[in-house]
């Protein structure tokens, strides 16, 4: 339970789910985001899975079994595979409880993935992952529930700060190769050369061997005085940037730092790729850009900072989509209407 765009979504639909009476308890490895929830009544069980092996497995199915008799749920989710396969091996051999899982992302390994459709009902964060599911896991359509991702209001929604004397150039990920780091530094030296005057910021966490090599690319490029690298929660960091800019190389399954940053009242710049474009209506609601393409992104940022008053228009478009399309209310709405679909479905 550390920043990620799946804890992030437990996080908000607990303590929302809980603030309207629901119980909540959540099973899962520690980390950043369980004190707060400890602190505001949600129950927790140290259940580590984040080594995905026998010995884990088989621990993590024994401490299930546990709470389940202990607390006797009304409802299960799960959200990501490894859990999953111990969720429904623990319900195959004992207690018959609704079962929900969740499909965040395309994942490979068809086999392994299966997982993700055992729920008695199938979550999934956009459409192009409903598509997914149906055709690459097979899971039968009539399971399959579509419920956006959302983003908490009071942490992004703002008036945005007046842009900084020279613009910020930012794109928040993990570092990974997918998520296009490499991209954006082509794309700031770009900007450069054209003698546009900006910073870049990347703000992320994750493989150490992946941020050596951004950092070689920023030294590589002499951009050392240009580009900064930073570990910050995403609700700081957006009130730094002034354009963000989303270049992965690999379908998202949502998106959830563009939702972010329109919440934010933050221009966008986004690969069309994966759920981007369910997101972001090209020219209204934001910039789509073709994948692997830094002149592409480049270009868009150009026309951001020369037409302010288009983009200003942009920014509330995408503002008033964020916030009737994706809001944790909205989010936990639909999720609490399929774990009653689920539950229905045992009792029948």
């Amino acid at each position: 339970m550390d920043y990620g765009g799946i804890e992030r979504g437990v996080y908000d639909f607990s303590l929302t789910a809980a603030k309207a009476g629901h119980q909540i308890i959540i099973a899962s490895g520690n980390g950043r985001f369980i004190p707060p929830l400890l602190a505001n009544g949600i129950r927790w069980y140290d259940v580590p899975m984040d080594r995905k092996n026998p010995a884990t497995f088989i621990r993590a199915t024994k401490t299930l079994q546990e709470i389940i008799s202990r607390e006797k749920p009304d409802v299960i989710h799960a959200q990501s595979r490894f859990p999953c396969w111990i969720v429904h091996h623990v319900l195959k051999y004992g207690r018959h409880v609704p079962f929900v899982t969740s499909i965040h992302s395309f994942c490979p390994f068809r086999l392994y993935t299966r997982s993700l459709g055992k729920g008695d009902r199938v979550i999934v964060v956009s459409k192009i992952l409903g598509e997914y599911a149906a055709r690459f896991l097979r899971i039968p359509e009539e399971k399959i529930r579509l419920v956006y991702n959302g983003v908490s209001v009071d942490d992004f929604f703002s008036e945005k700060q007046e842009e900084h004397a020279i613009p910020v150039i930012g794109m928040i990920s993990r570092f990974t190769a997918s998520k296009g780091q490499v991209l954006f530094i082509e794309a700031i030296h770009m900007l450069i050369r054209d003698r546009f005057n900006i910073n870049g910021l990347i703000v992320g966490s994750g493989s150490p061997s992946q941020r050596g090599k951004i950092e070689r690319q920023i030294a590589a490029k002499a951009l050392e005085k240009c580009i900064a690298i930073v570990s910050e929660d995403s609700t700081i960091a957006l009130k730094k940037i002034d354009i963000l800019v989303v270049p992965s190389v690999e379908p998202e399954g949502f998106g959830r730092t563009v939702v972010e940053a329109q919440m934010a009242g933050v221009p966008v710049v986004a690969t069309g790729i994966g759920a981007i474009p369910e997101l972001i209506e090209h020219g209204r609601t934001g910039f789509l850009v073709r994948p692997r393409n830094p002149a592409d992104i480049a270009d868009a940022v150009k026309w951001i900072i020369s037409n302010p008053s288009e983009t200003k228009m942009i920014v509330e478009n995408a503002r008033e989509n964020a916030l009737s399309r994706f809001t944790v209310e909205r989010m936990v709405s639909g999720i609490l209407e399929v774990y009653q679909e689920a539950i229905s479905l045992k009792n029948s």
